[in-house]
């Protein structure tokens, strides 16, 4: 206990130490429907802000207006602590925020507090079969289609879908966490398919890989997802720019 109120009271060495070994602290846009989330990479620390790495939508850094607000994260194992902060500047690849003037640890683990997609993702697991070149063209059949669309005429899979909880989203993926009964399905290699609306508006449509995962404390396991893109660019495009949207969306509801 007294560790951790140390570290509640020594928040500054605590980022310190996330900055010296090349970590991250997560950064999260708040809107009335759920949030996005980043993990981002700290390059400086001063009595004034604190400065990380720019978000980015597959690659592209998202350009943030000065006084959004936004909610950071320090993890350190297990524990977290929670700091709300805001934008100072955004400048090509990094990003400037507030120095916080405090920290609160966070008690208890819960999913509200990795900004989940309210309506959530519905995945469903691709047969080996399935090929991205496949999955693209169902892509864009679906895309293409409107609201009229029907996604079970043209989605590549017919298996029953697992709700998942939205933990963040950019670079060129999304982060997703499972509910425990459904830990252990998310444990099989493969790839993919993701249908669900984003927090601030917009739908994601896609397949993905599975690239890394880790059992949460409350036994729920993290999987970090990586889009399955084809040769051409149209899916990306799309992707980029509907990821850019939600983002501007929550900002100017945060602002």
């Amino acid at each position: 206990m007294q560790t951790r109120r140390s570290r509640t009271e020594h928040w500054r060495d605590s980022l310190a130490e996330v900055k010296a070994r090349g970590g991250t602290i997560e950064c999260t846009l708040d809107g009335e429907e759920g949030g996005l989330t980043w993990r981002l990479r700290v390059w400086g620390l001063s009595e004034e802000c604190v400065v990380v790495e720019a978000p980015t939508a597959f690659g592209h850094p998202l350009i943030l207006d000065p006084g959004v607000r936004m909610r950071g994260t320090i993890a350190i194992g297990q524990n977290r602590w929670d700091f709300s902060t805001e934008v100072l500047s955004s400048h090509g690849d990094t990003l400037q925020l507030k120095a916080p003037s405090r920290v609160r640890r966070r008690r208890r683990v819960a999913r509200t507090d990795l900004a989940p997609c309210p309506s959530g993702l519905k995945l469903r697991p691709l047969p080996s079969g399935v090929t991205g070149a496949a999955a693209e063209r169902a892509w864009v059949a679906l895309a293409s289609g409107g609201e009229a669309a029907d996604p079970a005429l043209v989605r590549p899979v017919s298996a029953p879908p697992i709700s998942v909880q939205l933990a963040n989203i950019g670079v060129g993926g999304v982060g997703v966490i499972f509910e425990a009964s459904d830990a252990a399905l998310a444990m099989r290699r493969g790839g993919w398919w993701i249908e669900g609306d984003l927090p601030g508006g917009g739908t994601l449509v896609a397949s993905a890989e599975l690239v890394h995962r880790h059992m949460q404390s409350d036994r729920c396991l993290y999987a970090g997802l990586s889009f399955r893109i084809g040769a051409g660019q149209r899916q990306r495009r799309h992707l980029s720019k509907l990821v850019e949207e939600a983002a501007k969306r929550l900002q100017y509801s945060a602002a």
